[in-house]
């Protein structure tokens, strides 16, 4: 494999929105590395309107526009009640949506990175990623691709970015379990939402008539109630009041389902000196239900080729900028993220919208002792749990026992640390009263 200026790992939206953006100036030479060959279905979903503007930066929205035809009004809703609400998307400046055939979307971005003039390698993957202190050295299929740059566009399970004082600290365990069922109705252009005790279901049609159902949940509570083997999953589908509906009679049990992660996480921390940048889920991956996971990706895939281009020619300092403005975003849609979830109030015991709906309600300073009545919580793992309470043996600043997990579990953010720590200690309430006068 020839030397080329950047190696993009994964040819998703992230990648294929960072090639097209790099092949823009001809001096910058771009080889794309996919594991895969687009051949394979793909879970399907809704494009939000504003996407627009991202499709016509990439010279995509003409075809775009003509391939993908199937308009989507709106979002329905049974979120908080048992009863549908509407948003539509005829109310935004940008007019309607569109529902995604989700594996065409992607051959149809990667055509245009060849059209381009970048280079792909299909059914390829990466065995390792290593640097010389002079370039890249990638193993792909047992042969050498040497780059200058590389962005990793690999996904939010990606390992190629982490490293060193690298982590990538994820907010939840978030995760889909899909199938594509016949619709019960052809002419549907709304996705659609329904909460449950352990999650969420969401629906959404799809051009070749079928439609893509998802039912979301924590991995540990998808294992512990077998919601991935097909006729557990059914079931469940069966007693949904607004998704079932949806589904051809007789249709409902699928012969196999799809495990997906989708959980919210960001790439926390940076070494400048390697001439590397993440992009799309593997800097920053977002929960589906806020509807904006391929906006996002294609966008900073986009400002990704930007930091290697500046890397290549400039002063390198774009890259700061990015990785501010991504952490920046990311904490805004935190924010917006939770609040969503805590609208949801029926089933607030629950593990799923317990861990949701939790928020922090001790000081920094608060003193706390290890409790001898609980020992898990749904915050950390077990042997998290177990580190917290070592830590707390005797009378202890909260923030102290945080710093100490943070140092042993760089992964898990602190807001998670500090819930797992108020479910693990008991309150010194006569030192805090101290504290308070």
């Amino acid at each position: 494999m020839p030397e080329v200026d950047v190696a993009i790992i994964g040819g998703g939206p992230a990648g294929s929105a960072a090639a097209i953006t790099l092949r823009k100036r001809d001096d910058i030479s771009v080889a794309v590395v996919e594991s895969g060959d687009y051949a394979r279905a793909k879970v399907g979903e809704a494009l939000s309107p504003g996407a627009r503007g991202l499709l016509q930066y990439l010279d995509l929205w003409k075809r775009f526009e003509q391939e993908q035809r199937l308009s989507l009004l709106g979002t329905e809703a049974a979120w908080g009640s048992d009863t549908l609400g509407t948003m539509d998307f005829i109310l935004t400046l940008h007019g309607a949506g569109w529902a995604l055939e989700r594996q065409r979307f992607e051959q149809m971005m990667a055509e245009q990175t060849v059209r381009a003039g970048a280079t792909l390698h299909t059914n390829a993957r990466v065995a390792s990623c290593d640097h010389d202190g002079v370039c890249w050295h990638l193993d792909v299929n047992g042969h050498d691709l040497t780059a200058r740059y590389v962005i990793d566009a690999a996904g939010r399970t990606s390992p190629f970015s982490v490293g060193g004082d690298v982590h990538r600290q994820r907010n939840d365990t978030l995760t889909a379990v899909t199938a594509r069922l016949p619709s019960a109705d052809g002419n549907t252009q709304m996705t659609r939402v329904e909460a449950f005790e352990d999650g969420w279901w969401y629906a959404a049609p799809l051009p070749s008539g079928d439609t893509i159902v998802c039912l979301f949940s924590d991995a540990a509570r998808i294992h512990a109630l077998r919601l991935s083997s097909p006729d557990v999953w059914a079931q469940a589908l069966s007693a949904t009041r607004h998704i079932s509906g949806l589904i051809k009679p007789g249709c409902s049990c699928p012969e196999a389902l799809r495990s997906l992660p989708a959980f919210s996480s960001l790439l926390s921390g940076d070494d400048p000196s390697r001439p590397m940048i993440a992009a799309g889920d593997a800097i920053a991956a977002r929960d589906p239900l806020s509807s904006s996971g391929i906006p996002n990706a294609m966008g900073s895939g986009i400002q990704a080729a930007r930091v290697a281009a500046d890397w290549l020619f400039g002063d390198g300092q774009l890259r700061a900028a990015y990785r501010d403005s991504v952490a920046r975003d990311h904490f805004a849609y935190l924010k917006t993220h939770w609040q969503t979830y805590r609208t949801e109030t029926r089933w607030q015991t629950t593990p799923f919208w317990a861990f949701r709906s939790a928020q922090v309600s001790c000081r920094p300073e608060t003193l706390v002792q290890a409790s001898t009545e609980t020992t898990h919580s749904i915050f950390v793992p077990a042997q998290v749990a177990k580190l917290i309470q070592d830590a707390a043996r005797t009378d202890t600043p909260l923030i102290d026992i945080v710093k100490h997990a943070r140092a042993a579990c760089p992964d898990i953010p602190d807001e998670r640390l500090i819930l797992a720590v108020e479910d693990l200690t008991i309150q010194n309430t006569k030192s805090n009263q101290g504290d308070m006068t």
